[in-house]
This record gives structure tokens, C-alpha cells and sequence, in this order.
């Protein structure tokens, strides 16, 4: 029977995107109980029966959570760029994960690390240079009215959006320490959540439910509803602190293995793995968060 369907599909898929199909039709669930950390559960697969590029995604990922060194203890954020992912982790265990928008392929999110302090609601959006020359700055000079009913503000050279329904950043984002200018935020744009392949930003990762995001990573007595009532009883921007600072790891895994044992192979959107760069990247982001 799975000769019949591989023979169906070789006349309706490339051949790339089978090789991937074919792998997940085909990988057994690894035996439990499973290891707890992603690379060691990557270094359990028995890749010798999957096509060429499942091992060589799994390969990549494998070398590319080596070149990370040691993971941090405690609880950080690992996003995953080709599987559209953020997650909370606990040392090498994930405790939740929420859908994530990353970079267009023009404007890729950068491989690198930072950390976090705090949650801001209703934040302002300092606009960035690329951003105010390629609409922005257009908008504010030849229609004043739209852009301050949408909340733009500029003061000289410096374009702000101040917090309302259209900002940018949405009602959330983190205080996000890196050295890219890139930042974790809501989005106004919620029905692009619901698109399988979410290459759509700037650069800048934009998360799902970022309220109930916002209060896992706080914490208790913190929840998505207390939060929900602070954003629409207090329009100001607000400032509330993580129980502790918390490491961010913004990676390019195009292999995992998830809780049920099965092996996720992503699309290699950024074509960082045939170019030879998977696990690392300089790109510098535009989103000014």
C-alpha cells in the first residue's frame, strides 16, 4: 500500500517535497522513554532508512545545537525559525510552545542569542529607518490624517506609533535584549497565525496568544485574563518584570522529534543548510521593537 501512494505522489509532488512526506510516513516512533533534551533526541533517530535529506536536515540540526555549547539552566526561550515555533523551555524540557511569524526570506530573522527582563503592554513602536523610508515616513508627509489616527508621531528625525489598535507591536512585547534590534511581539495581524508557512515579517518574531505567552513567562497569580483586563482598563504602557532575567535562543533546526517520538522535518526556508550555514547567521533585523 505505501508503494502505491509513493507512486501516486511522484506524480503529483516535487520531489524534494516528497523525500520529506515519505519520512514522516515512514519513521517509527523512537522508544520510550525519550530523551529529554532536542539533541539528543535527534542523535536517537535511526536516520540510515530515511531519504538523504532527512539525515542531512537531522545532520545540521544536530551540529547546529553543538555549536550552542551548553544550554541554560532554568527556564529560557528557544524560537525555532524553520518550524515557525516559540517555546518556553525548562532546561531541556519544553513546558509550551505558541506559533510564531518570523522573516521573509528578503528580510531573514537572524540566528543569535539574547534575554529577556520583562513584558511591556500597550507598548510604543519606535519605527525603523528602513521602515519609515519604505512606507512610514510617506505616510506621515503626504496624509497626516491617516498616519495620526493611526498613532504615528514624529519628533525630528524619530517616528514613534504610540499604543492603540494599530500599532504594530500589538498589545504586547517583550524587553528583548540583542544586539539585531529585534523583538518578540504581538502582532495587530492575528489571521496570519492561521497560515502553515509564516515567513511574513520584517525580521522581528511575532508570537501567538501573546497575552497567554505574557503570563506563562511571568508566572503565577499572573494569567492570560488578568492580563487582558490590565491592557483594556489601562491604556498607558506598562512595565512588569520576569520573576528573573531568562535566555533567548533564536536557532535553525530543520529536524526535531517531538513529545510523541516522531521526527519533524521543517522546510529550510532561508536555504541556510544548502548554503552551509545552517546553526548560524549575521543578518541584522529592522524592527526596532
Amino acid at each position: 500500500m505505501l508503494r502505491g501512494f509513493e507512486g501516486m505522489c511522484r506524480l503529483l509532488l516535487p520531489i524534494r517535497i516528497l523525500a520529506v512526506l515519505m519520512a514522516l510516513l515512514v519513521q517509527p516512533a523512537l522508544a520510550q522513554p525519550l530523551p529529554v533534551s532536542a539533541p539528543a533526541r535527534l542523535a536517537a533517530v535511526d536516520a540510515a532508512s530515511l531519504p538523504a535529506d532527512a539525515q542531512a536536515a537531522i545532520a545540521a540540526s544536530i551540529a547546529a545545537w553543538t555549536r550552542l555549547g551548553a544550554l541554560p539552566g532554568g527556564r529560557w526561550l528557544l524560537v525555532n525559525i524553520p518550524a515557525f515555533e516559540i517555546s518556553l523551555m525548562d532546561g531541556p524540557r519544553k513546558l509550551a510552545s505558541w506559533r510564531a511569524i518570523i522573516g521573509k526570506p528578503k528580510t531573514p530573522t537572524p540566528i543569535f542569542t539574547g534575554s529577556t527582563s520583562a513584558v511591556i503592554l500597550n507598548p510604543w513602536w519606535d519605527v525603523p529607518a528602513s521602515i519609515v523610508a519604505e512606507s512610514v515616513g510617506r505616510m506621515v508627509a503626504r496624509r497626516p490624517q491617516e498616519a495620526a489616527r493611526k498613532g504615528y508621531v514624529r519628533q525630528g528625525d524619530h517616528y514613534r506609533q504610540a499604543p492603540g489598535p494599530d500599532n504594530q507591536l500589538g498589545q504586547m512585547k517583550l524587553e528583548f535584549h540583542n544586539a539585531h534590534s529585534i523583538g518578540i511581539h504581538d502582532t495587530p495581524s492575528r489571521a496570519l497565525f492561521a497560515r502553515d508557512r509564516r515567513a511574513l515579517s520584517h525580521g522581528c518574531i511575532r508570537v501567538d496568544d501573546p497575552l497567554g505567552f505574557a503570563a506563562a513567562l511571568l508566572g503565577p497569580p499572573t494569567s492570560r485574563d488578568s492580563l487582558a483586563t490590565l491592557v483594556a482598563t489601562n491604556r498607558s504602557t506598562q512595565r512588569l518584570p520576569l520573576p528573573a532575567a531568562m535566555p533567548v535562543i533564536v536557532g535553525y533546526f530543520t529536524a526535531d522529534v517531538g513529545d510523541d517520538g516522531r521526527l519533524r522535518l521543517h522546510e529550510d526556508i532561508y536555504r541556510r543548510a544548502a548554503a552551509g550555514a545552517h546553526g548560524s547567521g549575521s543578518e541584522s533585523g529592522a524592527c526596532a521593537a
